[in-house]
């Protein structure tokens, strides 16, 4: 299926801000989005990792108000937008970035959970908003799934619907399944949000562009959180080699972009860990839990995360960190267990 006019979504400021740790020196917000507008980047994703609201909760993070100050005044002819978790944002958010100028929302929520996003889908779309809703961990359902429980989102508003490779285990047959299952059902635009942690997080962009979706995500030298995103400076030669990418961006500045922005940060390759996570379906915000409980029952934190995945790769708790370390440390067995409480809400 060919697709010639994909949008690239730039979300280095927010998927990045999980590198720099929720914090960007106000020239930076605003060389990054005038440089991005400047090569007819059209949508830009600015804000805390976890969206509006997190500088609630996230100590020393940057204020929402920040971000929209030093961001929405350089966008130019491209259009500003933000992540939108609900229970960490609230329908005031929304109306705070709207008032400001911000253009689009992107409403985050686990793929099991699809039923929070509709008030906030809703009441996007009543302030004007182009919005899309993001599946995160799409790949704890089924392509079956993915589209029924999309179902009552489109229906809601959403104009685009969006698969999370959350973990960065997906292969490029599996993206392009999932994407080919949502075209064949609905008339809605479809996204792909791709993590490094097998290093395809081009590769499986690709694919998913080749099936039909029309947003891409990547970062300015694939910073992100974990093993990064797709990067943005190779993605648009490659885009631009099958001709689904307009060849006027100049991806030579782009690279000079991000060698001047991300060259102070950790991106590298796929480290054990970050395998790993991507075999296994691990999130990665779950590594505090994972870390304590192996220290607490001197177990191998890589073991533990196997094990764990095997019974909850969506909302593992604190408990069944704890409930598998002891039997590890006591040398049971976890097959039997991990069956019995499958479907068990830790």
């Amino acid at each position: 299926m060919a697709n010639q006019n994909v949008n690239l979504l730039d979300c280095t400021i927010r998927d990045g801000s999980y590198v720099t740790h929720y914090y960007w020196e106000n020239d930076v917000l605003e060389k990054v989005v005038s440089s991005l507008a400047k090569q007819s980047i059209k949508y830009i994703e600015i804000g805390n990792g976890t969206g509006m609201g997190a500088y609630r909760t996230v100590p020393d993070s940057l204020e929402d108000k920040v971000y929209y100050e030093h961001t929405i005044p350089f966008k130019g002819n491209s259009l500003i937008g933000s992540f939108c978790i609900p229970g960490t944002a609230t329908f005031d958010d929304l109306r705070l970035f709207r008032e400001l100028g911000g253009d689009f929302v992107r409403i985050g929520t686990n793929a099991t959970q699809t039923e929070k996003a509709l008030p906030f889908i809703e009441k996007a779309r009543e302030l004007g908003f182009w919005v899309s809703c993001n599946l995160m961990k799409t790949y704890a359902i089924s392509k079956y799934q993915w589209v029924q429980y999309s179902d009552k989102l489109v229906k809601a508003g959403a104009e685009c619907i969006y698969f999370v490779d959350s973990a960065g285990g997906m292969l490029p047959d599996e993206v392009g399944e999932y994407v080919k299952a949502m075209k064949d059902f609905y008339d809605v635009e479809v996204g792909f949000h791709g993590h490094n942690n097998f290093l395809l997080a081009n590769a499986n962009s690709l694919k998913a562009a080749e099936c039909g979706a029309k947003f891409i995500d990547v970062t300015l030298g694939g910073l992100g959180r974990g093993a990064g995103n797709a990067q943005l400076e190779s993605m648009v030669p490659i885009l631009q080699k099958v001709n689904m990418l307009s060849q006027d961006i100049d991806f030579f500045a782009l690279a000079d972009l991000a060698d001047s922005i991300v060259s102070g940060y950790n991106v590298k390759g796929s480290s054990k860990r970050e395998i790993n996570i991507g075999s296994s379906n691990f999130h990665d915000s779950f590594t505090s839990k994972l870390e304590e409980a192996a220290k607490r029952y001197n177990v191998d934190a890589d073991q533990l995360l196997v094990e764990v995945c095997k019974i909850n790769i969506v909302n593992p708790s604190a408990e069944l960190f704890d409930t598998v370390a002891e039997r590890m440390a006591d040398g049971l067995s976890n097959e039997f267990f991990a069956v019995k409480y499958h479907h068990k809400d830790f």
